[in-house]
């Protein structure tokens, strides 16, 4: 039942202005009809009260065509903000928080895709939707999957922000110190923060930003985009990647 609310409700706040512009039409030709006695009038009136109906149909079609054609994608990533942490090198805790907008009728999940390098399979949580299920591909080559379920349905063109925090194992350090990010569909800004606390006083070496196409790979030829700097006070990088190119994978490493 609040499904139908919900749509019902998104029905009529598409569509309100124009049924409150063609109600007051409509009241002040049925007075033209009334008080006029000229047929010519009365014609000019209808034909004109035909002709707004006709432009408010089309204008309605072509409203729903827009809320249920079919898309290539369920949502719009809007910004992102990645942060990697680790007191010790060993258990790191990676979350991101990403402002999306759904671009299908309904959209009850969402397919997460990460890739972990290490051995252990990651700890998966949310804090904002419900874990459903991991797939795990059993190939550093490809990206695994968490399904996020939402708590509420998610309607067209409603935003909400995704929770995704993995919990990772890397005591034996097998995995590749870098954070990448699949970048399919245009995004804003992805916002890097890289917490490296069990790093010596004396480290200061620059992170690299690289990009690589997209392909059927995780891990393709990257190329050098900037070096970004270590603060030694925080024993962090950050960096603000703005409105990157699609179609690419950005990844930002360090020793």
């Amino acid at each position: 039942m609040n499904t139908f609310k919900n749509i019902a409700k998104t029905v009529v706040n598409i569509f309100s202005k124009q049924f409150y512009f063609l109600a007051n039409l409509t009241s002040i030709i049925a007075l033209i009809i009334i008080f006029v006695n000229q047929k010519w009038a009365v014609v000019f009136a209808l034909a004109f009260f035909c002709l707004m109906l006709f432009v408010f149909t089309c204008y309605l079609l072509y409203s729903i065509y827009r809320i249920i054609e079919v898309r290539d994608i369920e949502h719009e990533n809007k910004s992102t903000f990645v942060k990697y942490e680790t007191n010790d090198g060993n258990i790191i805790i990676f979350e991101t928080y990403k402002l999306i907008q759904c671009k299908k009728p309904l959209l009850t999940q969402l397919e997460y895709k990460f890739n972990w390098t290490g051995t252990h399979m990651p700890t998966i949580t949310s804090n904002l939707q419900n874990l459903k299920n991991i797939v795990d591909e059993k190939d550093n080559t490809k990206y695994d999957k968490a399904i996020l379920k939402f708590k509420k349905p998610l309607y067209y063109n409603q935003n909400t922000v995704v929770h995704f925090r993995a919990e990772l194992d890397d005591t034996d350090k097998v995995s590749q110190p870098h954070v990448e990010t699949r970048v399919a569909e245009e995004v804003d800004i992805i916002h890097y923060r890289i917490i490296l606390k069990h790093k010596a006083d004396t480290f200061d070496k620059n992170a690299i930003l690289k990009r690589a196409k997209i392909n059927s790979t995780v891990s393709p030829k990257f190329e050098k985009l900037r070096e970004i700097a270590y603060d030694k006070i925080t024993k962090s990088y950050e960096y603000h990647l703005l409105k990157p190119e699609i179609g690419y994978f950005y990844r930002i490493s360090w020793e």
